[in-house]
Formats: structure tokens, sequence, C-alpha cells
């Protein structure tokens, strides 16, 4: 990668599916047994309720836990998606182009007309998604890039080994 011309540089606009793909990296996709821990948390508790008696106070148990597995479930696969879908549309995050260069040091990120640098030592997390790639800096800051975006498989592979630690 020299430092005049990018080794690797892409523009694009997503789509719904591919931030609804990066958020999912970015919320659910850190570490795969966390998505698992409320749910298994609400079975134990109907498991404890069928243990103590159905007759008694174990009926209270059993009816709380599905209470608490049914909205984990309403919230996860209904709710969050169509609030999602409201804001892309609403704030139009698909009509804005974006893009990211790599260099030899650093890579810049363009977003609404404006540019950030960063070094690849504030790469917090990078993940690999279905539709897109998640990068997640120490500041915060969550960079989705599609995987349409690349013209050449070189260029992704060189994306990829990039950002893998």
């Amino acid at each position: 990668m020299s430092e005049t011309q990018p080794a690797v540089s892409v523009r694009y606009f997503l789509n719904l599916e591919e931030s609804q793909d990066g958020f999912a990296l970015a919320t659910f996709g850190k570490k795969q047994i966390t998505r698992f821990i409320t749910p298994l948390v609400s079975i134990g508790v109907i498991v404890w309720g069928f243990m103590l008696g159905f007759t008694g106070v174990g009926r209270y148990y059993v009816a709380l836990g599905i209470f608490f597995l049914v909205m984990q479930l309403v919230m996860r696969y209904w709710f969050l998606p169509m609030m999602f879908k409201r804001q892309f549309v609403k704030y139009q995050f698909g009509k804005s182009e974006q893009g990211i260069e790599l260099f030899q040091d650093h890579a810049e990120i363009y977003a609404n007309g404006r540019k950030q640098v960063f070094n690849y030592n504030e790469v917090q997390n990078f993940a690999i998604g279905k539709l897109t790639y998640m990068i997640e800096l120490k500041n915060r800051t969550v960079v989705i890039v599609p995987k349409r975006a690349f013209e050449q498989s070189a260029d992704q592979s060189v994306f990829e080994n990039t950002f893998k630690k």
C-alpha cells in the first residue's frame, strides 16, 4: 500500500437490508452467546415455576417466564426491525454516499461530505456478516461496508486482511 494512492477505495450507498445486517453485527454480533442469555433466563424461570408446582406459587413463575420470553421475541423480531426501518426511511440513510479508502498506515472514511481519518490500531472490533463488514473504532464510531461495493475480489481480500487481527 502506498502513501499517496489508496490500496482500496470504495464508494457506496447502503440499502435497508445491508444496514440491518450491519446493525445486527454492531449490536448482537459481538459475542454470539450474549444473544441467548436472556431467553435462557426466561426458560429457567419457567422451569423453576414447574419445579415449584403448577398448582401453587409456581404458576406465577411460569406466567412471568412466558411473558418475558414473548416480550423478548416481540422486541427482537418485530419491534426493533420495524423501528430501524422507520428511522432508515425517515433520515434517508440510503441516500447519502459513503466510502472508505485504505492507505498504508491509516484509513479514511467518507460520509455526508465529511472525511474522518483513523489509524488501524484504533479498530476495536471487526466483524463479517452475510451482506456487510462492520468496523467499530475505539471512539465508538461504527462503519458498515457492504460486500457488494467491492468490484474485485482482490480488493475484498485486502480489505478483510487489513482489519483481521
